[in-house]
């Protein structure tokens, strides 16, 4: 069984904090949260018809390459 990430935990906290506990999120959504751009949000995280599950973006910011 994988190992959670380092981080993982503390930064799924911070989006459902941030998204007040919504599990799914948009590219604005992400774009805020991030403060990047929307271009720069989809070439790093993997949307699916652009949205993302809070729990992959944490993944995602922990380290984990999921794109």
């Amino acid at each position: 069984m994988p190992r959670e990430k380092s981080y993982y935990r503390e930064n799924l906290e911070q989006i459902l904090k941030f998204s007040e506990g919504r599990q799914l999120l948009s590219i604005t959504d992400v774009k805020i949260f991030c403060g990047i751009d929307s271009r720069t949000a989809k070439r790093l995280f993997p949307f699916v018809e652009n949205h993302i599950s809070a729990a992959t973006l944490a993944s995602c910011l922990a380290g984990d390459k999921q794109t």
